[in-house]
């Protein structure tokens, strides 16, 4: 069955980088987990229709969406502690290496922590560029910029980054 087979092939490809995407906006493993599960949900239902050439910038796009669905979503909405979530029996699993990693390396946490400093457009172009380990075109063609752009604002994300590192501003 090629359907099946084509969609294994972007799954495995592609969901550790979304994860990833994910994660440093919403900043919560389980959360990002469900919401990359959600991506590949979408992508799925709309597979025949897809133009295969253009699936990274696809996925990419759809997850941006569905971190904006979800704050909008939540705006008015209580927040659940882990505590409750876990008595509520809801545990879902998770890379365990990666969130290590993640939450116990303070630089990753300085640089995550100076990161959510700058604005969105740079924080992103960083995300997809060094998290990722994107070219600059395919960040481009995600970000619907061209690759000139993507490096310009590569550059002010890093000055940026640099700045906010230095003064803790």
């Amino acid at each position: 069955m090629r359907f099946s087979e084509d969609f294994d092939a972007i799954y495995i490809r592609y969901s550790d980088q979304l994860y990833r995407y994910i994660y440093t906006s919403v900043k919560d493993a389980y959360l990002a987990e469900d919401l990359t599960g959600e991506v590949f949900l979408r992508v799925w239902k709309k597979w025949k229709d897809i133009k295969q050439d253009f699936i990274q910038a696809l996925l990419y796009k759809t997850a941006k969406n569905i971190v904006i669905d979800y704050y909008r979503s939540r705006k008015n909405k209580k927040n659940v502690s882990l505590e409750e979530t876990v008595e509520m029996g809801l545990e879902p699993s998770y890379d365990e290496d990666l969130i290590e990693k993640i939450n116990k390396d303070t630089n990753i946490q300085m640089i995550t922590g100076a990161m959510s400093k700058l604005p969105e457009n740079l924080k992103e172009v960083l995300v997809l560029r060094f998290v990722n380990d994107l070219s600059a075109k395919e960040a481009g063609e995600i970000l619907n910029i061209s690759e000139g752009n993507v490096r310009v604002l590569q550059y002010r994300a890093l000055n940026k980054l640099k700045e906010v590192l230095k003064n803790g501003k």
